[in-house]
């Protein structure tokens, strides 16, 4: 019967060690769940890039008069109007895409596909490729005057900055994904298929800067009325 009693014993003992997390593996797991890696000084620069980009566009709109804004290169371009609708509905896409997506669980596999991918992203501002909104970002004259779509575009604007001041969600450990980068396998995702939120941010940025430029050469077309 004792010897029984020592042989269940043992063979529970074996279950448990072989059942049981690795304690220096458990240990890994919890500190790269601790550790944050979106810092403050990040914060810092995404805060600034998103007012100093919006005092530009102001700098740029607020004299505007109405033939100004609404004056078109050609049939195929967009005017100022269209540009700031379109910015305005950019902002909105992303902020709630970013707020909805810092209230799920952080996915810490993803950290080494987007890693590095900062500046590949900011490179968006200067790109010579030309750009095509989808249809959901194409201005249709959501707005009836001016004073009605700069509103909005600093409505937007001003929820996506707050956002960026006050929450605590560390944007380096949540992910976007494109080109359904989501639902394919870890090893087959190449860089830039998964964007953390810091990184979408840098995007949005560098897409305002973009629109920046291209409103600006509105400005300087010879028959841009005075």
């Amino acid at each position: 019967m004792r010897l029984q009693l020592y042989i269940l014993v043992f063979i529970a003992g074996l279950i448990w060690s072989c059942s049981s997390p690795n304690p220096e593996n458990q240990s890994t797991k919890d500190s790269s769940q601790k550790e944050r890696l979106w810092t403050e000084a990040e914060r810092n620069f995404i805060i600034q890039e998103l007012n100093s980009t919006s005092q530009e566009l102001r700098n740029e709109i607020d004299a505007l008069n109405n033939a100004q804004w609404l004056f078109r290169e050609d049939s195929t371009r967009w005017n100022i109007a269209e540009i700031v609708e379109h910015l305005t509905l950019q902002n909105e896409l992303h902020y709630r895409e970013i707020s909805a997506i810092a209230n799920t669980p952080p996915l810490l596999q993803y950290i080494s596909i987007a890693q590095g991918m900062d500046s590949v992203f900011q490179q968006y501002a200067t790109s010579p490729k030309p750009g095509k909104a989808r249809w959901f970002l194409k201005p249709v004259g959501r707005f009836c005057d001016k004073i009605l779509a700069i509103q909005a575009f600093f409505t937007a604007r001003g929820e996506l900055t707050k956002f960026v001041q006050e929450t605590k969600v560390d944007l380096r450990k949540h992910f976007t994904f494109r080109t359904g980068a989501g639902s394919k396998p870890l090893s087959e995702l190449k860089k830039g298929d998964a964007r953390d939120l810091h990184q979408l941010l840098l995007i949005g940025i560098a897409h305002t800067k973009r629109h920046l430029r291209q409103l600006k050469n509105i400005k300087k077309h010879p028959e841009f009325p005075k």
